[in-house]
């Protein structure tokens, strides 16, 4: 077997497990697609429901504001670490000194991520107030602003022991993923989901679905909010634990912090930090924009944020996560072609899905926001709004999916400087974008999503040309045919689409739950079918083994 030739690129053997490794990486994202499809769709729930009982308001603003800051904290401090060079090391920490030396060092990060993270989480806590004028500092209202500040200060005390949670899942899940146990970690968010669905149909259940406003929202209610929603990350969390026990893990606290691994992941951390440190402060001007363009806005920009990663986090975080751990071990080995093939592979089965799916969303955004957030608390006004940002986010759905995946190859390479800068250049452009589209040209909160597109067309053309240099080429042929097999059927596809979605109109009432469940699945099923004819009238074969890890069968092909 070899790998797929390209002009100017030598025809250079695959090692002898490479189908060996592609049954691994088949298997894992079948299990990782399965687990990840049922969080996403809890997901959708839970975003439906809080959609229902929030409504778009300035508590809806005020809440996601707050329960989004303990993520952006943690990744500061410590997840961008923990997320993306740290199953690398223990990959080539088990290698090279076998099972019980990971586990040593993962009891190290464990340590570390309890001490730090509950430091940082006392800290935040105490200083909720100032944080939280920080991201909401642009609201014009001063009436509004203070109504904001007060009551995300209140829900950011009870979100900030998220932080610490979110640090031992995050060692746990990456001890996991480096012994290639991936099914405990996609399960893990359905608990979260459920914890926070709770909670808000208790909410409705207390104050029924009108959209709340700070001065009715009882202590009671508040508490309720705030501690539902924590105690489903502590829930998410403590699901690892089994799975890490069946892999012959026990946690121990250890103290020697200046072990070599230590030393070296944080080395390699370095320019992670800068990576975070650039995402997180492009996220925070966004915050503030869009709390400067309405009352809402963030929310609108946060649940369409949602909705468009489904897709993503469904099959491309499946396909490349699975691939990681191959990468990192052939990166150790120099095997170049070997991280090269598996490249290409996890580029050309990504881009199959994420470009249909782009198309889909961008003709079937209006029905789909109807199905899943018009109940409740929103009002019918509101949704041209959320459709039209989940549009804008659809156009750069290829582009971000393929960053994510170059990224994490560079990673895997032991290359954290070569993402950290170009994150830099990402984020400049979106800031740029967003305040063009959003102010200049008057789009509002699409805008900001138009300038999220925008900044990861930029990212990803700059990461590919890097790592096609870096791997001595990049199989550009092969997946060129591709893209453009798949730009054709997707094109095919999104007019299938609109046009079933568009008889289910003339032919139904609409305006009912029941007329836009039927929309909406004769816009997908349509679109799904049409792709599928398209793949193989166009040869895209790429989709067999999509449909193989969907699906958990087993094939073999080139």
């Amino acid at each position: 077997m070899v790998v797929p030739a390209d002009e100017g690129l030598e025809l250079t053997p695959v090692p002898s497990d490479t189908v060996d490794s592609r049954e691994a990486t088949v298997r894992s994202a079948a299990v990782m697609s399965g687990g990840t499809l049922l969080s996403r769709v809890t997901g959708l729930l839970r975003v439906t429901v809080t959609l229902a009982a929030l409504g778009f308001t300035v508590v809806s603003d005020s809440y996601n504001a707050a329960n989004t800051t303990p993520n952006i904290i943690y990744e500061l401090v410590l997840g961008g670490i923990l997320t993306s060079i740290f199953v690398p090391a223990l990959v080539g920490r088990g290698k090279d000194r076998g099972r019980e030396a990971q586990f040593e060092t993962a009891n190290r990060f464990l340590t570390i991520a309890l001490v730090l993270l509950t430091g940082v989480a006392v800290a935040g806590a105490v200083a909720a107030p100032w944080i939280m004028r920080l991201y909401l500092g642009s609201v014009a209202d001063p009436v509004r602003h203070a109504q904001e500040v007060e009551l995300g200060t209140f829900f950011l005390r009870w979100f900030m022991p998220q932080i610490v949670f979110y640090g031992l899942g995050a060692v746990a899940g990456g001890l996991l993923t480096a012994n290639r146990r991936f099914s405990a970690q996609m399960y893990a968010p359905v608990l979260n989901n459920l914890a926070v669905i709770a909670t808000m149909l208790a909410l409705i259940a207390m104050r029924g679905t009108t959209p709340p406003q700070v001065e009715t929202l009882t202590l009671a209610e508040k508490t309720l909010l705030g501690a539902g929603t924590t105690l489903g990350v502590l829930a998410m969390t403590a699901a690892l634990w089994p799975a890490l026990r069946r892999i012959g893990f026990r946690w121990r606290l250890r103290w020697d912090w200046r072990h070599e691994t230590v030393g070296q992941l944080f080395h390699l951390a370095r320019w992670v930090v800068v990576y975070v440190v650039a995402n997180q402060v492009a996220y925070l001007i966004i915050i503030r924009l869009a709390s400067r363009i309405s009352a809402g806005a963030y929310t609108a920009y946060s649940q369409a944020f949602v909705f468009f990663s489904l897709p993503h986090a469904i099959v491309a975080v499946s396909i490349f996560t699975a691939l990681i751990p191959g990468m990192a071990e052939r990166w150790t080995s120099e095997d170049r072609s070997g991280i090269r093939h598996l490249f290409s592979r996890g580029f050309r089965d990504t881009m199959i899905v994420m470009i249909p799916a782009a198309a889909g969303y961008t003709v079937l955004a209006g029905p789909i926001v109807a199905l899943l957030a018009g109940h409740g608390a929103v009002r019918g006004v509101e949704l041209p709004i959320l459709a039209r940002t989940l549009a804008g986010f659809a156009i750069g759905l290829p582009f971000f999916s393929a960053y994510q995946l170059m990224t994490r190859t560079l990673y895997a390479m032991r290359d954290s400087r070569t993402p950290a800068l170009v994150n830099i250049g990402v984020a400049v452009v979106n800031i740029g974008a967003d305040l063009l589209f959003a102010f200049t040209w008057h789009r509002g909160v699409t805008g900001l999503a138009l300038g999220h597109a925008v900044s990861y067309v930029f990212g990803s053309v700059v990461l590919f040309v890097i790592v096609q240099r870096r791997l001595r080429g990049a199989d550009e042929r092969r997946i060129g045919m591709t893209i453009s097999k798949t730009l054709l059927a997707g094109g095919v596809t999104a007019a299938a689409a609109f046009g079933a979605a568009a008889l289910v109109d003339l032919a139904l009432n609409v305006e009912r739950t029941f007329g836009r469940l039927i929309q909406v699945t004769a816009g997908v099923v349509a679109g799904v079918l049409v792709f599928l004819a398209c793949a193989l009238i166009f040869g895209i074969h790429e989709v067999d083994e999509v449909k193989a890890a969907l699906l958990g069968r087993m094939h073999r092909g080139a």
